[in-house]
This record gives C-alpha cells, structure tokens and sequence, in this order.
C-alpha cells in the first residue's frame, strides 16, 4: 500500500468536524505521539508536537495542516427518524444527496441524506436548485429513539471510508485536510534520523473552516522562524475555466506566489524543487489564498510562509479525488525544505531578524 495514504487513511478515520475536534485528539495523541520529542493541544483543540534539533539555537521551521473539516450540526430532530442540519464550512449542498454521515451523539450513528425523489416532486420542482434545506438526514430510528441518541447541536461528518480507484488515484472524504498531513508527516519519515540543523514543529490545526483560529493560536505558540502551510487546491476538471489548467492532478503539487506568502522562500522553493526534481505547478493567487497562510503570516511580529498545496477534485464533498503522486511529491517538497534551509539560509535564519525569508 502505498505510505501516504496508509497515513491519509488512518489520519480521515478520524473525526474532527470544525468546531468538535477534540473528539479526534486521544486517538491523534496515540497515533502520532511517538512522531515527535514533545506534543500537546491547545485550548481550541489543535495538536502540535515538536522534533528538536541538536544545533545549539536552532531555528524553527512549522508544517502546518488543519486537522477540521466541513460537516453539520443537528438543529431539528424530526417525525420518522429524520434529522435537519445546518452546514459548518462551504459544504457543496448540490453534491449531497444519498451522502453517508456519521452523526456523533450519545454513541456514534450512521445515517444518509434523503431527498424527495423525482416521481413525488411537483411540476417543475425537479428544475429547483437542491439546496440543504431540501434534504434531511434519514437514521433509520424512531424519533422517540433518536430523541436518546441525538440532541439539538450534535456534530455530524462524512463517513469516512477511503478506497483507491486504481494504484494512484484514491478517494476520501476529508482529504483537506488529512491528506495534507500525512505528507507532511510521511517527510519526517523520509528524514528518518537526520539532524537537519532546524527544530521542527507540526500542527495539526483546529478551526481552519471557521477563519483560520486554530492555526493562529498554535503559530503564536510555537513561534516559528518561517512555516511551510499545506492545504488542497481545485484540481482542473472539464468545463472549469481555462486559467484553472495551472493546477493538474497528477502533475505535481501547487506553489503559490501570493502576497500572503514570502516571495524570497518561495522563490527558493521553486528552485530547490527544479535541482531535486520535484514536480511543482507554480500558481498565482492575487489575494487570500484561503488558507491557514492567511493567519500564520500575521502571527506575532510576522513568519515568512510558503503555501503548497495537493490538487484536489470534488472538494467540500463525501468524495474528494486526490492523485497520490501529487502528495508524494508534496512531502518530497518539504524533506527537501528541511534538508536544505539551514545550510544554505545561514545567517540569515535568527528569530526577529528582518533579513529573514
């Protein structure tokens, strides 16, 4: 199997709906407590743990991967075992239909999207934009029982079952941004031992969904020198526009040139990729970026940040497609990162230098 997913796959098992992730973290203390020197969470649930090096005052490098994703919260128990919700995150609504979710209560529930089927819909109804308020989740209790098992509130995800399409193609709901992790962590596995000169940290980020909030208060803890975000991006599908073509799956991952990211970091990113041969689709975000970049940037005085990001197809969605190869690629991208910076930034790399990247 390959690695990086073995990790997205035990990473998506996970929950973690924006805003109930510390459901995730006992099990994420287990899983990846043994990754690094030091873990911890912090008090809006973001785990991060921490590799030292042994350089006396070495710099800190962060990876940073949000450990939310989209779901709902229950606000109606209904007649006949149905449930109604409200979205947490850009859910896309028009793709939910027969959708599984688990619905996270008193004990862990399955449950699926029902909408009124075509031979029931009045003259004209088919042609309505299916929106969430059209569909309720069927549990298939009574609603005395489900009334036991759920309360107004309860969180509700995707159900989280991976399966690969063929050798590189996989599909997963909760890719973004699980998948992203476990590049980053499949990295520190391809570093294996080494000392490479940096510190380096990891956050698994809550409430990225939400404006970024984990990301910010954990950045702010750790207090990085500079950061490598990663996060997925719309991979080209037919009909999208043309501009979208800069970002193919399976070409590699995506670097962005942003005024929320360090010109200078990730100028030498791209050139480091090229002398490794690392496949990177360079792309041009003109403005926010939508991602954790946005928050990490400003915390404290300022952490110079380089975005990479997997393409993806489908996000939002139960069935997020995602080319493996590009994930390889991304955690090759950042074993690299971290091989090299030290040596070749020296001098420039002290925390509150305004030299830095």
């Amino acid at each position: 199997m390959d690695r990086i997913y073995e990790i997205a796959k035990a990473l998506v098992a996970l929950p973690g709906v924006s805003g109930d992730e510390q459901r995730a973290l006992p099990e994420l203390q287990t899983l990846l407590g043994g990754w690094f020197d030091e873990t911890g969470r912090t008090p809006v649930s973001s785990f991060y743990g921490i590799r030292r090096s042994k350089q006396p005052n070495a710099p800190t490098v962060l990876l940073d991967a949000h450990l939310d994703t989209v779901g709902f919260v229950v606000t109606r128990i209904c007649d006949g075992g149905f449930l109604k919700v409200a979205p947490i995150g850009r859910v896309a609504e028009k793709n939910l239909s027969a959708s599984e979710v688990w619905i996270y209560g008193e004990q862990t529930i399955p449950g699926v999207f029902a909408s009124k089927p075509p031979h029931l819909q009045a003259p004209g109804e088919s042609e309505k934009k299916l929106s969430l308020s059209d569909l309720s989740i069927d549990t298939g209790f009574s609603k005395e029982k489900l009334e036991e098992l759920v309360k107004v509130g309860t969180y509700v995800g995707f159900k989280a079952e991976p399966e690969l399409l063929n050798e590189r193609i996989a599909v997963s709901p909760s890719f973004d941004d699980r998948l992203c992790a476990a590049a980053h962590l499949r990295a520190l596995e391809l570093l294996g031992d080494e000392d490479v000169g940096v510190n380096i940290a990891f956050q698994f980020s809550a409430r990225e969904e939400q404006g970024y909030k984990g990301a910010m208060t954990t950045a702010y803890r750790i207090d990085p020198d500079i950061a490598i975000v990663m996060d997925v991006g719309h991979a080209y599908v037919p009909g999208a526009p043309e501009r979208r073509k800069t970002a193919i799956a399976g070409k590699g991952c995506l670097l962005s040139y942003s005024p929320q990211t360090s010109r200078r970091l990730t100028v030498w990113t791209e050139a480091l990729a090229k002398r490794e041969n690392i496949p990177v689709q360079p792309i041009a975000e003109p403005g926010r970026t939508g991602t954790n970049s946005n928050a990490v940037q400003t915390t404290r005085n300022g952490i110079p940040v380089c975005l990479l990001s997997i393409p993806l197809k489908n996000m939002h969605t139960a069935n997020e497609v995602a080319d493996l190869r590009d994930a390889r690629a991304a955690a090759d991208l950042v074993a690299a990162i971290l091989r090299n910076i030290a040596k070749e930034q020296e001098g420039l790399f002290r925390h509150g230098n305004s030299s830095v990247f």
